[in-house]
């Protein structure tokens, strides 16, 4: 997805996707985040049918990061129909993600 995110159309652009989203929020500067978005985007792929992978600057995003409580990254947060339902903060093996996801999509 090319849209970038802001404070002002995160919401509405989350709720307009069809499949659950999961939002990777993330910042350039952060070495947790450099190694989690590339096991996101592997997982993203291989479930492309069920799921929609957004990367989110959070420095982009100060508003929503204070609205959904992010205060530290990497933070992944699962939206369905445009609602947080479970996430989770740092990093963790391709394995664990996949099971994650499997059991709430």
């Amino acid at each position: 997805m090319t849209t970038i995110l802001t404070d002002e159309n995160f919401e509405k652009e989350i709720q307009d996707i069809n499949k659950p989203v999961l939002v990777d929020f993330f910042a350039t500067w952060c070495g947790p985040c450099a190694i989690l978005g590339p096991i996101l985007e592997k997982i993203a792929n291989e479930l492309k049918d069920k799921i929609v992978l957004i990367k989110v600057d959070l420095d982009n995003v100060p508003l929503i990061a204070q609205k959904f409580g992010i205060d530290r990254i990497p933070t992944v947060i699962l939206f369905k129909a445009g609602k947080p339902v479970d996430g989770f903060m740092g990093l963790r093996v391709e394995g664990d993600i996949k099971e994650w996801l499997e059991k709430i999509i």
